[in-house]
């Protein structure tokens, strides 16, 4: 399973960074990073948002979000 993460940043600083995640987990790495993908662009729309940079992470079988 594959969930969503998305580097959310509001200047060229890393201070000004946040790690936003998904609420579901994906069955595959190529759903999770056109999900990612998507998610960035919507948020780069947003006022006050510098750069936004998809990521997929695999949770390992056996961890529960």
């Amino acid at each position: 399973m594959w969930i969503v993460i998305i580097l959310v940043c509001s200047a060229p600083y890393a201070e000004s960074c946040s790690v936003i995640t998904g609420e579901q987990l994906l069955t595959t790495k190529e759903r999770c990073f056109e999900v990612s993908i998507l998610k960035a662009h919507e948020t780069l729309k947003l006022s006050g948002v510098y750069q936004a940079k998809p990521f997929c992470q695999i949770v390992p079988e056996g961890v529960i979000l």
